[in-house]
């Protein structure tokens, strides 16, 4: 075929692919071949977006034209399985709801086999729903909006403990879900009525060693206002339970206020050791001024507590 018989396309580059003796290159493989296959608008177009092509030759040989619809082809079917995970991921995650309501439905009437089963598919549905496998969820999977959650991933893993409880051959399922427990429960506002839950379970527990280990990993990780503690005497005291909600619900939900609590937590200790040391009279008036910064922190609270939280549906 000579270059006058060339085959042309609309932007004329064919010709490009043949030489001054006639000889036709595919300018893909670069193979001598006898003929060029166009590669049409709509190939074009869906190498574009399915296989990432930035440059693609007017035409090329027959097996390159077949390799290409075979991307062309395979592109759009990991497209459509890309959407059709992200559509289960987000119907997983409405789910969710429903299966704890069931759980705490079953365990109200003592159903503690169908309790457990509807928990342990919550759980599932996270892990599939953050990528992760079994035992690999986390708290820090939960920012952006979705800190509430920690609180309900909390409270299944407690009842799921209690569950396990009833019987002996859910020994190791109860250690585990002890350990996920204590690696929750440190980030919500229920952290002091679940320890003194523990605390009275494990007296009459048929495993009390898992609520023992609960207990010694939930101190050692204690969420601690060493200043304000110092202050009071008591770290239940109700101011201070007012600072650790403005800590865990606002502060460290943003990058200056993560900064200022590991700053805290950093210098404070030594400061706290000192103030416990002075006579109470003396701590009257840091007591004074921390249950000021209580009141503010209640009412910031408020404020954020009536503002829509974002992270309605699962994002990757």
């Amino acid at each position: 075929m000579s270059a006058d018989q060339a085959p042309q396309t609309t932007d004329g580059r064919i010709a490009d692919s043949i030489n001054a003796e006639g000889i036709i290159t595919c300018p893909y493989c670069g193979d001598t071949v006898p003929s060029l296959n166009v590669v049409d608008t709509g190939m074009r177009l869906a190498l574009k977006e399915t296989a990432q092509f930035e440059e693609i030759p007017p035409a090329v040989c027959a097996g390159c034209h077949t390799l290409l619809a075979r991307m062309v082809s395979k592109g759009a079917a990991l497209r459509a399985q890309a959407q059709a995970k992200e559509q289960n991921r987000v119907m997983l995650w409405r789910s969710r709801v429903n299966l704890v309501k069931k759980a705490k439905d079953c365990l109200a009437r003592k159903n503690f086999s169908d309790a457990a089963i509807n928990y342990e598919k919550y759980i599932r549905v996270l892990e599939v729903v953050f990528d992760k496998r079994p035992g690999e969820l986390t708290p820090d999977l939960f920012d952006k909006g979705r800190n509430q959650e920690l609180t309900v991933v909390a409270s299944v893993y407690w009842d799921l403990m209690r569950i396990y409880d009833t019987s002996p051959r859910y020994r190791e399922r109860q250690i585990k879900a002890a350990a996920k427990l204590a690696e929750f429960i440190r980030f919500t506002p229920i952290f002091s009525h679940v320890v003194r839950k523990a605390e009275s379970q494990a007296r009459t527990a048929k495993n009390p060693e898992a609520f023992r280990q609960f207990l010694a990993i939930s101190n050692k990780n204690r969420p601690r206002c060493f200043i304000a503690t110092a202050a009071f005497d008591d770290d239940q005291d109700p101011s201070i339970l007012s600072l650790r909600l403005l800590r865990d619900r606002i502060l460290r939900r943003h990058p200056l206020g993560r900064r200022f609590v590991r700053l805290y937590y950093r210098h404070s200790p030594a400061l706290a050791s000192h103030i416990a040391a002075w006579p109470s009279p003396v701590r009257a008036p840091l007591r004074g001024v921390l249950r000021v910064l209580a009141g503010l922190s209640r009412g910031l609270l408020q404020l954020s507590s009536r503002r829509p939280q974002p992270g309605s549906t699962p994002r990757r």
